[in-house]
């Protein structure tokens, strides 16, 4: 019993010390495509303006990624909608001439024409 909890207890350390040793993250090349041979899973992160593709794990911090020195100029930017949105408050109700609608259908049914 007693080696038991020393082998537990063993474990516990060793899997708190893991994370310390672990290598520190390193700085990965964006690609403005994922490669046609791709190998493992591909992640991407918008970074000036453009999709950054990287192999790895999705949501890794964006300081972490950085585009080569000579990007492809290929690769255009990609638009953020900056369009004002309208107010709901300003909405109009649009009011239908057509015989078929469901206010006239409604109406039919409840007041004889």
């Amino acid at each position: 019993m007693k080696g038991q909890v020393q082998t537990v207890l063993f474990a516990v350390v060793m899997a708190a010390l893991l994370p310390v040793s672990a290598p520190a993250a390193q700085v990965r090349e964006c690609s403005a495509a994922v490669p046609s041979s791709q190998k493992g899973h591909w992640s991407w992160r918008l970074i000036d303006g453009r999709k950054c593709w990287y192999a790895g794990t999705a949501m890794i911090s964006k300081s972490l990624l950085k585009w080569p020195a000579a990007a492809p100029a290929e690769a255009a930017p990609v638009s953020l909608a900056t369009e004002k949105r309208s107010e709901p408050m300003d909405a109009q109700a649009r009011m239908l001439d057509d015989d078929n609608s469901f206010e006239s259908r409604w109406r039919a049914r409840v007041i004889p024409e």
